[in-house]
């Protein structure tokens, strides 16, 4: 009987999902059964066009159309936020999310701005670095990923130090991700149903790795367990052992990165903020706010400074630091790392 807290690895027995997902194809089947068992009115996944190399969010009220979304990627935050603001239907949706998504959910949820209840599915995110590819260079040395004490971000690339050695390794960097996702601290959902991903799943990367966080998740693997839609076995010590590891060199390698910002980036704002232009697109970019609510917003500021106190004081409590409001500054302000800096600056003073 599966319980929360619980470390498994799961395997898909739908072999059509099996084929065309990867990582044992839980997630896909875990949304295809909650569908099928009418457990969810609808599931949002993603469409990939490989031609045109596009995504769009797409919901999906029959099981027989999951395999479509099998192998494809996941949304972006704005993506999925929007998307569900503008769902015509009502009751559950069941969907992925990466833990910044989650983030900017359990604000929504908190204030009560969503539509519809989700069941969700989280995703363990690699972020600064692919645990994959780590795991090649690393073992192309001759060591083990559980040697690797540090993973530093360094100008074209990383370098990796091991316990007990002075000599520093050199790779190429993996330029996948957007500079958020480069100093972003948390790497595993915690308060979806499920946290999933392959880090830990050693050589075998035809299974999820599966921690179980809520009593429903917990119900759900059971019932699919029994019904023959998945086999699960208990993770051993060593696996565990191992992806804690990982998600521990992540979040070091992430605060590293991210106290370099502070030192360097913030420096630069000061000096540019004066060149905002006042639009407000930064803020229109962010999932938490509509574009009317901005326009209020902006209304009354008469200067840059101005505007960036009400940003930052705006989203201080709520601001989930994906980073969209930099990425679409027509200046590329950091205002996300404006809000980090004002969190951590005031974990050091004294209460």
């Amino acid at each position: 009987m599966t319980t929360i807290g619980d470390h498994l690895y799961a395997r898909s027995t739908h072999e059509e999902l099996l084929a065309r997902a990867t990582n044992g194809a839980f997630v896909t089947t875990a949304m295809w059964y909650l569908l099928s068992t009418k457990r969810v009115d609808a599931v949002l996944g993603v469409e990939h066009d490989r031609e045109r190399n596009l995504t769009h969010t797409r919901f999906i009220d029959d099981p027989r159309e999951i395999l479509e979304l099998a192998g494809t990627v996941v949304t972006a935050p704005l993506n999925i936020v929007q998307t569900l603001r503008k769902y015509a239907g009502s009751g559950r949706v069941a969907l992925p999310v990466m833990p910044c998504e989650e983030k900017l959910l359990d604000v929504l949820i908190h204030k009560n701005e969503l539509p519809v209840q989700l069941f969700r599915i989280g995703l363990v995110c690699g972020g600064l670095f692919s645990a994959n590819d780590l795991g090649k260079e690393v073992k192309r040395l001759g060591k083990s990923l559980l040697d690797v004490e540090h993973v530093i971000h360094g100008e074209g690339g990383y370098s990796v130090s091991f316990r007990g050695e002075e000599q520093i390794h050199e790779f190429p960097e993996r330029k996948t991700v957007r500079p958020a996702c480069e100093r972003c601290v948390t790497p595993e959902p915690v308060t979806s149903h499920f946290s999933c991903g392959y880090w830990g799943t050693g050589s075998d990367r035809g299974r999820t790795y599966v921690t179980v966080n809520t009593a429903e998740a917990a119900e759900l693997v059971d019932a699919m367990v029994c019904d023959g839609a998945l086999t699960v076995e208990p993770v051993p010590d060593d696996a565990r052992a191992m992806r804690k590891h990982l998600l521990d060199l992540k979040m070091d390698a992430s605060w590293r990165y991210r106290r370099r910002q502070f030192e360097t980036d913030l420096v630069e704002t000061g000096e540019q903020i004066n060149a905002c232009p006042l639009c407000g697109e930064c803020m229109k970019a962010c999932p938490l706010r509509t574009e009317e609510y901005v326009q209020r917003l902006l209304e009354g500021v008469k200067s840059p400074a101005e505007w960036l106190a009400a940003f930052v004081l705006d989203l201080y409590d709520e601001c989930a630091e994906c980073g969209l409001c930099s990425e679409h500054c027509p200046i590329t302000l950091p205002y996300d790392l404006v809000i980090e800096h004002q969190r951590e600056l005031r974990k050091t003073l004294p209460r």
